[in-house]
This record gives C-alpha cells, structure tokens and sequence, in this order.
C-alpha cells in the first residue's frame, strides 16, 4: 500500500504542539494516521 504523507495541519500543531514537524495521512474508513517525520513509523492512530 501507498500512501501521500502530509504535513499535519497547523490547527492539529496549535492543539498538540509536540506533534509540529509529523506527517500523517486519512485512512480509507476516515481515521486519521500520524507518523514520525524521522522514523516514518506509526506514533497514532485518531478515530
């Protein structure tokens, strides 16, 4: 599987400032997937 990796949005950052500088991508069921920006490696899942 593929997926495009997107900077989280800044409205995320404001709320969990330790997540600035992650990635994450949507999940086809709507979960919302974030990944460390130097690993690449899953750190949550959001339902």
């Amino acid at each position: 599987m593929t997926v495009k990796l997107r900077p989280l949005p800044p409205r995320i950052v404001k709320i969990v400032p330790r997540y600035e500088g992650y990635l994450f991508f949507v999940l086809a069921d709507g979960r919302i997937v974030i990944v460390g920006p130097s690993t690449l490696k899953v750190v949550v899942i959001l339902a």
